[in-house]
């Protein structure tokens, strides 16, 4: 479309007396936009009779029960459940006794401090088969524990 007829289209199409000259000069003289402009008039005059005459009103109860459906539709989350207080609550005092109950095991479970472990050590040329040596303790010094682990990891054989 030409620019005079562009400018000026909605207001022809609304049904405006007031269109300039050029516009009405362009139009009789241009075939193409006369054509473009009698397919948009014919479209809206196509859509104006698909309009409601009149105001239609959904019936009584209508938003409450679409208010419902999606209360029910809606997808509840995973953390809404966790977020409950009273599961909330059931929740923190579960993990606090998982606490306090591992806390506990790894308390009782450790050696005291000080206390001597043997390490025995199996080596095959110097010992009969079946007869195990007692090897060096264990807590002593570090220097002697590295030893001690060093010479169990070369010596060790399967029986």
């Amino acid at each position: 479309m030409h620019e005079p007829v562009e400018a000026n289209v909605e207001q022809y199409l609304a049904g405006s007396e007031k269109l300039p000259g050029e516009f009405t000069a362009h139009l009789e003289a241009c075939v193409d936009c006369r054509l473009k402009i009698a397919a948009m008039k014919q479209q809206a005059l196509l859509l104006r009779s698909l309009r409601v005459s009149a105001e239609v009103e959904p019936r009584a109860g209508f938003y409450g029960r679409v208010l419902e459906r999606i209360e029910v539709q809606k997808q509840s989350s995973i953390w809404t459940f966790f977020l409950e207080p009273a599961f909330g609550r059931k929740l923190a005092l579960a993990s606090a006794a998982l606490t306090v109950m591992l806390g506990v095991y790894l308390v009782a479970s450790e050696p005291p401090i000080g206390h001597n472990v043997t390490v025995s050590r199996v080596i095959a040329s110097e010992m009969i088969p079946g007869e195990v040596e007692p090897g060096p303790v264990l807590g002593a010094s570090p220097e002697q524990d590295r030893g001690a682990v060093l010479v169990n990891l070369v010596t060790y054989q399967e029986q």
